[in-house]
């Protein structure tokens, strides 16, 4: 595995984040509690894990995140037309 990555098992990537994908690979916008967002990609490997690559190492450590102490909240942002 990559150290540049955050790989999620295939249970919690199959019932919890591909539900909200549309495709394979997303770009996704990731904010820390306080601070700004930025994109990472998010992508299913073959194997059906879904793991945040492309910009993840810098977000966690200018953030000074530990993987231990981490907690994530994935959604779907709808978007509501205007009549």
């Amino acid at each position: 595995m990559k150290q540049d990555r955050v790989y999620f098992s295939t249970k919690y990537s199959i019932d919890h984040i591909a539900p909200l994908m549309d495709s394979a690979t997303v770009d996704i916008q990731v904010q820390a509690l306080e601070g700004p967002s930025i994109t990472m990609v998010l992508h299913t490997s073959t194997d059906h894990r879904c793991n945040l690559k492309d910009g993840w190492t810098d977000f966690a450590v200018n953030n000074s995140m530990r993987l231990l102490t981490m907690h994530f909240h994935f959604y779907k942002k709808s978007i509501c037309k205007q009549p």
